[in-house]
């Protein structure tokens, strides 16, 4: 069997209604629960296949800031920004990130006005670039979160071209449960589901203070509706019996201790500082930097990469900060559906398939309904 028949067993319809009455009963004995997600794609996934209104009115999936476009620092598109503006130096990043609003500008639209920026879809296309044009500089401007960060680190230890450098943006997702609490409790979080792309890279085990401080469940979750559906029965029967344990719901893809290979590549190039999530706050071990071993494939290092004005990271009115925390839905925002749209996004959920507000633009009435 291949793959794509292997993921369409994970839509049976059959299976998913089953869920939904697993779900429904287990619901009528806990009453009201808020379950909080921190990845883009589960949210792409929920609104995509109406996985909401199979659930009872008692039971609520919050969005989390799981979108790495969109907690992407807007210091950080500045700095690349300006770098697309200097003579010899061509800044290469994903098509998503081009049209991300920052300060004053997007990149997509620093190229209109003469910036040095071209898409790739990975960091190998841009070792391929880099190699065919030696006497241009490139700067690979890298986002993401665990499973990116390896991929990028891999690369950086086998070795890149020398007009190659990094402008790294990318964060590391455990930390922000300590934020999110903050926020939030007990009260109104009962318990998360894990990432699965990027535990399959930590493992479970890098959660599991969220049982020995805070007392919550987490489970990783896969991205089928299965999956996802899985995920909130396993969630609900730790709360209906008082567990806090961190279950792994996609195991046929996370392993406990997840990629030790990837995780070893990552922790050999990188270090992790506190980094800023965008609008929401700087956040303890989350920001991957380049090691001083690196120090010369460090774009923020080897080039003047300061913006010409101070960075802003909310544009008036946006409400995307207070979204990727839980406390606002998109419907909740003046400017969803009027001002800020996918083809012309204000904010920076708006723009990638895995932001909250993009997710909810087309499904919008479905959600006001809830």
């Amino acid at each position: 069997m291949g793959t794509s028949e292997t993921l369409k067993q994970y839509e049976d319809k059959s299976l998913v209604n089953g869920l939904s009455k697993k779900i429904t009963a287990v619901a009528q004995e806990l009453g009201e629960i808020r379950l909080m997600h921190v990845c883009g794609t589960h949210e792409h996934e929920i609104v995509q296949y109406g996985l909401r209104q199979l659930l009872p009115k008692t039971i609520q999936i919050i969005p989390g800031p799981g979108c790495p476009v969109c907690i992407c620092p807007v210091e950080s598109i500045d700095q690349a920004i300006t770098l697309s503006y200097q003579p010899g130096i061509t800044v290469l990043t994903f098509g998503d990130m081009l049209r991300v609003p920052a300060t004053r500008e997007s990149l997509d639209s620093a190229r209109k006005n003469g910036g040095s920026v071209r898409m790739v879809y990975g960091p190998l296309e841009a070792i391929k670039i880099a190699q065919k044009n030696p006497d241009e500089k490139f700067v690979f401007f890298s986002i993401g979160f665990e499973t990116t960060a390896a991929g990028t680190a891999g690369m950086i230890k086998k070795g890149v071209p020398e007009n190659l450098f990094f402008l790294i943006a990318n964060r590391y997702i455990p930390p922000v449960f300590n934020l999110l609490m903050e926020v939030h409790n007990r009260t109104s979080i009962q318990g998360f589901l894990l990432p699965g792309h990027a535990v399959t890279i930590t493992g479970i085990h890098v959660y599991d203070y969220m049982e020995t401080i805070y007392h919550l469940p987490c489970v990783a979750a896969g991205f089928t509706p299965v999956d996802i559906l899985s995920a909130i029965w396993n969630l609900l029967g730790s709360i209906k019996t008082g567990s806090c344990k961190v279950i792994n719901a996609y195991s046929r893809v996370v392993q406990e201790h997840g990629n030790p290979t990837a995780r070893a590549l990552m922790e050999s190039v990188f270090d992790l500082v506190p980094g800023v999530w965008r609008g929401i706050d700087t956040v303890d071990g989350t920001a991957f930097v380049l090691k001083e071993t690196y120090a010369h494939l460090d774009a923020s290092r080897q080039f003047d990469c300061t913006p010409p004005y101070p960075s802003r990271a909310n544009p008036p009115g946006c409400q995307c900060h207070r979204i990727m925390l839980g406390e606002l839905l998109p419907t909740d925002c003046k400017l969803f559906r009027d001002k800020c749209r996918p083809d012309d996004p204000y904010g920076p959920c708006m723009v990638s398939l895995e932001g909250t507000c993009h997710s909810w633009y087309k499904g919008a009435q479905d959600m006001i309904d809830l």
